[in-house]
């Protein structure tokens, strides 16, 4: 059998039934309805039933060829139309498995009647005993995971021509350390998903009895408590993360002709950071009664939460009557497990594309909102027009970014990173950019895209965007890329001048808007892939929501949710259009809900020369890299963009316009360097040399560190250059 035949490598799909539709009461807590048990499950499951069968081999095809794995998952509400039901089910033969994530009988009922005329030996389902006794679906119906292992044996030996001479249901003998059955913390479940799911390891299973496993879970947490300070839970995800890069070695080992540097071969990383921004705390206040508004003051301070080293929770209690320490207990209960919950569940979604080890760090909350406080909307204009302004931004930006890894990162994390040669992938409002590592800013050692934490289903969201939705840049991307002046001040027009020539060679287009209207006709009328705004920005201190302007326009979040455009790609140049703290809504997540797949946006605000010459460079790099094998994905080329906008930032200055050929060679030769990952750091520790920055008559205390003013969101990973895919992908083997 050729692993392409008879839809044996086709995903399984995965019907997630969920309960009522709900909606979400905070901005960062899942509604209820995608909080079921039966969600965690998945990451136990095969992506295919090719996985199922050859485990390993599986795993080393996806590495070598860079293949986008994933779950094909589909969550269903139970107001779902019978066309809707015909359409999700109209594929070819191939298992499917339902997810029953609902008790309520009517609702099962209901369930019933959409799908029993379609269900047949290609139906298995996964639910509860308390949902078993009510379900009456006419296919298998299972209560125990573990029974669905002969389900998918079964169904393999009947419909499939196996080759046995491949070794098919078999596990790989390796040493003992590198199995992983489990443990009682919450988020290693994730990993040890992935760590089976990549040796073919299905039936297993952590051995101990429900009782011992509660037993476990206590002494754990007791242990956490006693020392608070300590980082025995992280430094058990850091064992975990080098499990799986000793397969990925191993993997890498029995493959010859790699053809993708090391930091694109191996999984990206992804990082969890949630944050307890203080919009979060709030309900809104519209809905609630008077008598309701003390409640909610009590719950505001009662949700200002953060985890402490050893993930145990800190709360501030000293203006907190006693009375109220039982709700402190149900919004542990209520808030902050479902909220941990979710982030694993969409973790293993995400980290099931790739393979991808998973570290989810402590909670931040008011620990880190003094520092965020510099950079929120009440002072970063402050910040932004002061004195020695880029130099002040860059301390602001370390301090944070110093903050970050004191209250979220081990010894050894700390330690792990410093070496760790792969993408970031990091699911959290932080500005993770900024975190130090020893002393260098992740942002510059590392190629780090953000997934949004607010609203909390946008984590849900961009997994379903990248696996369902992914998006390849095609050679002729600048004929496809439209680039919009949103005003006509001096200072802008002078800065866009080179802009308007640029285009007359490489062939994008530009349209001047100076309203609403013009805008969203011209973006429709160009229907372009690539969108470069280059307009003011701000944020509007009443909603917290970000907007950028059309001349005297304002154009929010909404506006462009309700336009009907719908580029791939976005990049924003204009001020705070994504500021990290005490915002709700952003324009950069706008983009996300009309189908962006990666936007490019600013921290802070933008001074007009500088972030004009950064877009420019962005045009003329693209020009190449559409073209010739440079970069292998939007995420490499945004980051040395970025990167090397800072190595290159003393050119062209007025002080600097007689810089020697031996300086103009040592930054181009940096610049080169900085490709490389394990040439990063000292490129950074060069540029910070005083006494090697003198020798070039470059003084880098005051430039303005666009590695950190930017951040890219979205799985700009998985957005490959055609050009790279054509060059190294070899043809895939029969």
């Amino acid at each position: 059998m050729t692993i392409n035949d008879n839809n044996v490598s086709s995903p399984i799909l995965y019907i997630a039934l969920l309960g009522e539709r709900d909606s979400i009461k905070f901005t960062n807590i899942p509604q209820e309805s995608i909080q079921h048990p039966m969600l965690g499950y998945i990451g136990c499951l095969p992506q295919s039933m090719a996985q199922f069968i050859y485990g390993i081999e599986y795993y080393q095809l996806s590495k070598y060829y860079g293949l986008i794995s994933g779950y094909r998952l589909i969550m269903v509400y139970p107001d779902i139309t019978a066309e809707a039901i015909k359409s999700l089910l109209d594929l070819p033969k191939q298992p499917h498995v339902i997810l029953l994530c609902t008790e309520e009988e009517r609702i099962i009922e209901t369930y019933t009647n959409l799908l029993k005329d379609y269900m047949n030996e290609d139906f298995v389902c996964l639910t509860s005993d308390e949902a078993d006794n009510v379900c009456k679906f006419p296919c298998t119906t299972l209560t125990r995971l573990s029974d669905i292992w002969k389900w998918f044996y079964d169904y393999a030996n009947k419909n499939y021509e196996i080759d046995k001479s491949r070794l098919p249901f078999s596990v790989p003998c390796l040493d003992k350390s590198v199995y992983d059955t489990g443990d009682v913390f919450s988020p290693t479940r994730t990993n040890t998903q992935t760590i089976n799911s990549i040796l073919g390891n299905w039936d297993y299973s952590l051995p101990l009895t429900k009782d011992e496993i509660l037993k476990r879970r206590l002494e754990s947490s007791e242990a956490a408590l006693n020392n608070t300070t300590g980082f025995e839970r992280q430094n058990l995800l850091i064992e975990q993360i080098t499990k799986i890069r000793l397969i990925e070695n191993i993997a890498a080992d029995l493959t010859k002709d790699i053809k993708f540097q090391e930091e694109h071969y191996r999984a990206p990383l992804i990082l969890a950071a949630p944050y307890t921004s203080i919009e979060m705390r709030k309900l809104p206040e519209k809905d609630l009664l008077p008598e309701e508004e003390k409640m909610a003051q009590n719950l505001e301070k009662i949700m200002g939460y953060h985890q402490t080293h050893n993930y145990t929770v800190a709360y501030d209690v000293t203006n907190l009557p006693e009375e109220l320490y039982p709700a402190m207990k149900y919004v542990l209960n209520n808030f902050l497990i479902p909220r941990s919950t979710f982030f694993d569940f969409v973790a293993q979604l995400h980290c099931s594309i790739r393979f991808s080890p998973y570290l989810r760090l402590p909670i931040m909350g008011k620990n880190i909102n003094s520092e965020l406080s510099f950079v929120g909307i009440k002072h970063i204009e402050r910040l932004a027009t002061s004195p020695n302004k880029n130099k002040n931004i860059r301390k602001v930006m370390e301090k944070i970014g110093k903050k970050m890894t004191d209250e979220m990162l081990s010894p050894e994390a700390v330690e792990m990173l410093q070496e760790y040669s792969s993408q970031i992938v990091a699911m959290t409002d932080l500005p993770i950019e900024w975190m130090m590592i020893d002393g260098v800013p992740l942002g510059f050692t590392h190629e780090v895209c953000r997934l949004p934490e607010t609203p909390v289903t946008s984590l849900l969201a961009q997994y379903m965007e990248a696996k369902f939705r992914p998006y390849v840049i095609p050679e002729d991307i600048l004929q496809k890329t439209l680039v919009v002046f949103g005003n006509e001040d001096p200072e802008f027009m002078m800065a866009q001048s080179p802009v308007r020539e640029l285009a007359k060679t490489l062939g994008f287009q530009i349209k001047t808007c100076l309203d609403k209207a013009s805008f969203f006709e011209a973006v429709k009328e160009t229907g372009p892939e690539l969108l470069i705004i280059d307009t003011h920005g701000g944020v509007d201190e009443t909603t917290h929501n970000s907007f950028i302007m059309m001349g005297n326009d304002i154009v929010t979040g909404d506006d462009v949710v309700n336009s009907g455009i719908g580029p791939q790609l976005v990049f924003l140049s204009a001020c705070n259009t994504f500021t990290t703290y005490n915002t709700i809504n952003t324009i950069a997540n706008a983009f996300f809900q009309i189908g962006a797949n990666a936007v490019t946006t600013s921290y802070m605000p933008l001074h007009v020369l500088p972030a004009t010459v950064l877009y420019i460079r962005l045009l003329r790099n693209l020009n190449e890299a559409a073209h010739k094998n440079i970069h292998l994905n939007w995420l490499s080329f945004i980051s040395h963009l970025m990167r090397t906008s800072y190595i290159h930032a003393p050119i062209g200055k007025k002080e600097n316009l007689n810089l020697k050929k031996e300086t103009l060679d040592t930054l181009s030769e940096l610049a080169v360097q900085s490709m490389f990952f394990d040439k990063r750091r000292e490129v950074y520790e060069k540029l910070n040399d005083k006494k090697f920055t003198k020798n070039l008559n470059c003084n880098y205390e005051y430039v303005i560190p666009h590695y950190l003013m930017y951040s890219t969101l979205g799985r700009a990973d998985l957005i490959f250059f055609q050009s790279s895919l054509d060059d190294i992908m070899p043809e895939f083997p029969q």
